[in-house]
């Protein structure tokens, strides 16, 4: 009887998250001599200052209407001298973060754009810092190169990676791009954002920065493979009840580092929260709504178009909050859209 118990609290206990885990680091440059004497940068050794003992606020967001992620991170009563140095050559910052039940990895990595000191109250004082991941790769970088003709969307990302000013790597480039060929020759002499950008509005697509680094573009009706879907219960990590909207399912879970753009998440349809729906009685609006069990997914599966990680190292606060959408299936199509013509922008 008792062997019996135990196999059944323990089943009952998978998926379970225990322990939270994190690191968050804050990049100064180091400096050497070349050959000629003069100081440069040497990247190699970069010096890495280490808050994670400290509390720590952070939220990152991002969705597929912009290559950009924002994170503000607030570090709270940090050693002056090392306040001091961060403040004039802190560069980039990285947090890492999830549970130690094997749910723990990157978060964010990127470049800082603001640093400033304040005082929250008459004994602490918090470092804020606001940071930007992919603007450097994509909007403070340049490209300046031709193309042939009979050059398509594919090489197309090859060649804006490659004649970048900072080169770019390429990382998984959706298969579904159209094969159409250019039928003359073309000039590129703008940021990579740009032409990324005009490439993806002609197929469809989105494009963002990688966890490597890299660029990634895809479709949404690309197939999704079966190990990017997540299954969330409560079990397994879902924050209260999953809420319908007009912009899809928004949806809230302990925080998942594993989480990104285009991850499926699979619930159950019937813990939805629905909304009531705006009936115009005057006669001059418009009562033909989409009801709004057409927008759920006939197997629960949601993929996310935006998301967005908070943290607080010293609170409570430890969630992971997306918007998804419904696709009819790993292979189908979004349900707003009926055909592969349409478009989703």
């Amino acid at each position: 009887m008792a062997t019996t118990e135990n196999n059944t609290t323990t089943q009952e206990r998978k998926g379970r998250l225990y322990g939270r885990k994190w690191q968050i680091l804050i990049f100064k440059p180091a400096y050497k001599k070349d050959e000629k004497g003069n100081t440069v940068r040497d990247e190699e050794h970069d010096t890495a200052i280490d808050v994670s003992a400290l509390r720590c606020v952070f939220q990152t967001q991002q969705n597929l209407e912009s290559a950009a992620v924002l994170c503000t991170l607030i570090v709270y009563n940090m050693n002056a001298a090392t306040e001091g140095s961060i403040l004039t050559e802190g560069f980039q910052i990285r947090i890492e973060g999830g549970y130690q039940e094997g749910q723990y990895g990157e978060i964010f990595t990127g470049d800082i754009v603001q640093i400033f000191r304040n005082r929250e109250n008459g004994v602490d004082y918090r470092l804020e810092i606001i940071a930007l991941k992919g603007v450097l790769m994509f909007d403070v970088n340049y490209v300046r190169t031709t193309l042939a003709a009979g050059s398509t969307p594919r090489t197309i990302v090859q060649a804006i990676s490659d004649n970048a000013d900072t080169p770019i790597g390429v990382g998984e480039v959706s298969q579904n791009l159209k094969q159409q060929a250019l039928p003359r020759g073309k000039v590129l002499f703008g940021t990579p954002s740009k032409y990324y950008r005009d490439l993806c509005i002609g197929n469809d697509a989105n494009f963002w920065e990688d966890d490597d680094g890299n660029v990634t573009i895809k479709k949404v009706e690309d197939e999704i493979p079966e190990d990017k879907c997540l299954f969330l219960t409560p079990v397994t990590g879902l924050v209260g009840t999953p809420v319908y909207s007009d912009d899809g399912i928004h949806i809230k879970m302990l925080l998942d580092c594993r989480v990104k753009l285009y991850t499926l998440i699979k619930i159950d349809n019937d813990i939805i929260q629905r909304q009531a729906q705006q009936y115009d009685v005057t006669g001059k609006g418009n009562n033909n709504q989409l009801p709004q069990q057409y927008q759920f997914d006939q197997d629960g599966e949601y993929q996310v178009f935006s998301v967005v990680h908070s943290g607080d190292t010293w609170g409570d606060t430890w969630t992971t909050e997306v918007v998804g959408i419904g696709r009819n299936g790993r292979m189908g199509l979004l349900t707003a859209v009926q055909t592969k013509e349409q478009t989703t922008r």
